[in-house]
């Protein structure tokens, strides 16, 4: 029977600084699941690097040198942490595939957890659960917030604490390797994919060290990217809106016309036709604006332009263009000399 092995796939914009002291855990973390075993010989961690603006890629070849179950992926530049995640998917070539960030915050020492409780549910994606979080209110309650939103407007039943940390078979990942969504939320994705779903309590702690660069703007921006990529609830909202607003419209001037002929006579108020003026402008806009955001996503969708670009890759024998003859070799149990080792 084929050793298994482990892809961990770790975002990295700006927190380079975190490589090492990550990988220690790591190291420590699945040589307690691989009961004292070389983890170098069943793990492989996959940093992306998404353009970091600072020596992120010295700190990740740093700990490539003194890791060797570590590889390095970088990308021309930022093109978000979602797409930087889906290349190293497309990297990965462990059976079972995770996802976690380098500052720690959901601990390396809680991924026993979701493998277990993956093949105790004969699972393929088990997603970490925070009962507390240890963050900030605002960023507590934005994330609930998003959640709970995204929920409503496609109709999922994802958590409002789910964790960053998740673990997923091969064949789940293998789904998710043929979509080509430019813009991807893999939440949204996960879910669309189907599968069985598993999700596990796990703790959850302050980052280690320095603070997050994933800012409101960036949060919103997903949010908004998000929401057009797997709902047209607003433009149904939108149509409904407006067909309500043009019914009471006509009411009301039908109104007027009886009036004026059969009862008074009158001037229109100044004030009341500049706000329903603004009114309507505005609300004109705001949907021209919402309608223009879907078109953007579709342009983007069909200008066939590549989702990233890698500018170089370390500690992989071959580029992305060999993975598969790679998963065909693990398939028939040929494991030994797959990756490229480094010096110990």
């Amino acid at each position: 029977m084929a050793t298994p092995l482990y892809s961990f796939v770790v975002p990295i914009y700006g927190d380079g600084y975190l490589a090492v002291p990550f990988c220690e855990a790591i190291q420590t973390a699945m040589g307690n699941l691989l009961k004292g075993c070389d983890i170098a010989d069943f793990v492989e961690v996959i940093f992306v690097n998404d353009g970091s603006p600072n020596n992120s890629q010295d700190q990740l070849l740093e700990a490539r040198r003194c890791f060797s179950f570590v590889r390095v992926i970088e990308l021309s530049r930022n093109f978000g942490q979602h797409v930087a995640v889906s290349c190293g998917y497309r990297f990965a070539t462990g059976r079972y595939v995770g996802m976690i960030n380098a500052d720690q915050q959901d601990p390396p020492d809680q991924i026993g957890r979701l493998i277990d409780a993956m093949n105790a549910g004969n699972c393929d994606i088990a997603i970490g659960l925070r009962s507390e979080r240890a963050e900030s209110w605002l960023n507590s309650f934005t994330s609930r917030a998003f959640h709970a939103g995204m929920n409503l407007l496609t109709g999922a039943k994802t958590p409002v604490n789910a964790a960053t940390l998740r673990i997923m078979s091969r064949q789940f990942v293998d789904a998710y390797n043929q979509l080509s969504e430019k813009t991807p939320y893999i939440p949204g994705l996960e879910n669309w994919l189907g599968f069985r779903h598993v999700y596990v309590p796990i703790r959850h702690q302050a980052r280690i060290s320095g603070k997050s660069t994933y800012s409101f703007r960036k949060r919103w921006r997903l949010a908004v990217e998000s929401i057009i990529g797997f709902s047209d609830l607003p433009l149904r909202i939108a149509a409904t809106l407006g067909f309500a607003i043009t019914s009471i419209g006509m009411l009301l001037s039908l109104g007027l016309v009886i009036q004026k002929l059969f009862f008074t006579k009158f001037a229109p108020g100044y004030t009341s036709t500049i706000t329903i003026v603004v009114f309507l402008g505005g609300l004109n806009l705001m949907f021209l604006g919402l309608v223009s955001l879907y078109v953007g996503r579709i342009l983007r969708e069909v200008q066939g332009r590549p989702q990233y670009i890698v500018k170089s890759y370390d500690g992989f024998r071959q580029a992305e263009g060999g993975i598969e003859a790679l998963r065909r070799r693990l398939a028939r149990g040929d494991e030994a000399n797959v990756f490229e080792k480094a010096p110990r």
